[in-house]
C-alpha cells in the first residue's frame, strides 16, 4: 500500500502499514501456488485458514515495526493498525482472541489518538483482499465497543476522503499544539 500520508502542514513522520494484509497476501501466494500446478480454480481471501499463531504473528510483528518506526522518526507515528486491533481480527476469523495477543495489546506504549472511520461513508472497494463489504457494520462497532472499554483516547472520522482526512489532521494538530 502507498504512504497515504500528506507533506506540508499536518505532515506526519513515520507511518507503519498493516503487518496483516502482508501476511496475506503472502498466505494467498502460498495457496495459489498448488492450485495452479493442479489447474485449479484461484483460492481467494475466504479460502485461507488462519490460525491463533497467524495472529499472535501479526501483532508481534506489527508491534516490533511500530517500535522501529517511532525509534527513527519525529512527534507523530500513524499506524494503520496495532495490537489492539489485531485482537478485533482475530475474534472475526477465529471466533476469540487468545491470552497471548491481549497481552501484546496490553503491552503497547500508550497511544495518543486512535482515529477509527465510520464505514458508512467509505465506498467499499474489493481488492482481493478485502473481507467483505457486509462485515464492515459489525467491525466498525466491535471497533467502538472494544476502544470504548479501554482508557484511550479515540475519535471516529465521518465524511469523504476530504474530510475525514481534514478532521484527522486537525485531531492531529491539536495533540501537538497541546504538547500531547
Amino acid at each position: 500500500m502507498e504512504n497515504p500520508l500528506p507533506s506540508g502542514r499536518g505532515a506526519f513522520n513515520r507511518w507503519v502499514p498493516e503487518y496483516g494484509r502482508e501476511l496475506t497476501v503472502a498466505k494467498l501466494a502460498v495457496a495459489r501456488a498448488p492450485a495452479a500446478r493442479r489447474g485449479f480454480p484461484k483460492p481467494t481471501v475466504f479460502d485461507l485458514d488462519w490460525s491463533d499463531a497467524d495472529f499472535e504473528a501479526v501483532a508481534a510483528r506489527q508491534s516490533a515495526e511500530e517500535e522501529r518506526a517511532a525509534r527513527t522518526g519525529g512527534p507523530v507515528l500513524v499506524c494503520d493498525t496495532d495490537a489492539l486491533a489485531t485482537t478485533v481480527w482475530q475474534e472475526r476469523y477465529v471466533g476469540r482472541t487468545t491470552e497471548a495477543v491481549h497481552i501484546l495489546a496490553n503491552a503497547m506504549p500508550p497511544r495518543a489518538l486512535y482515529l477509527l472511520t465510520a464505514h458508512e461513508d467509505v465506498p467499499f472497494h474489493e481488492d482481493g483482499l478485502r473481507d467483505g463489504e457486509g462485515l464492515r457494520p459489525w467491525m466498525t462497532e466491535r471497533f467502538r465497543t472494544v476502544l470504548s472499554a479501554r482508557d484511550v483516547p479515540w475519535q471516529e472520522v465521518c465524511g469523504d476522503r476530504s474530510t475525514r482526512l481534514r478532521l484527522a489532521l486537525e485531531a492531529v494538530d491539536r495533540l501537538l499544539e497541546e504538547g500531547s
